[in-house]
């Protein structure tokens, strides 16, 4: 399964889109940071399965802070990161999705696009889809999920 892991768009709707179209993702994940931009993808793919989580910028979003997904057999933890404290280290998060035997690990928050390996658990933050203060490039994620395993790229 083909996953598209936006994060952190602050309402970058054409990038997002964009990316939807590009991609042709089974599954679109937001990790929160205008979680409200999913509006404009419910309404131009409205057959897309959605996920989404709140950020620290989504003050009134009725959603959930995390969750945990299965998805083709694999456990995937997604949540913002403001809450495990990613700009100081990933040793919360590492800690959390090893305890709940994630095999990937989706936040944002820090504007930085890593992906990394924990043991058999992959982590990635995707980045951020309205780009980083300051700077030049939005990003986001695919992540390829199946039997075999989790692939992740950021683009």
């Amino acid at each position: 399964m083909k996953l598209l892991v936006l994060s952190d768009s602050h309402n970058a709707l054409t990038f997002m889109l964009d990316a939807v179209g590009r991609e042709e993702p089974d599954m679109v994940i937001h990790l929160g940071d205008y979680a409200r931009d999913t509006l404009a993808i419910r309404a131009r793919f409205p057959d897309m399965p959605l996920r989404y989580v709140r950020g620290n910028c989504d003050f009134n979003a009725d959603c959930a802070d995390m969750e945990m997904l299965e998805v083709c057999g694999r456990k995937v933890f997604i949540t913002h990161g403001h809450l495990y404290g990613v700009k100081n280290g990933l040793d919360r998060i590492t800690r959390f999705g090893a305890s709940a035997d994630a095999d990937l690990v989706l936040f944002g928050h820090t504007h930085r696009a890593y992906i990394a390996k924990s043991g058999t658990m992959t982590i990635m933050n995707p980045g951020a889809a309205g780009g980083r203060a300051g700077e030049r490039g939005k990003t986001y994620g695919v992540a390829h999920v199946d039997e075999a395993g989790v692939q992740c790229k950021i683009l």
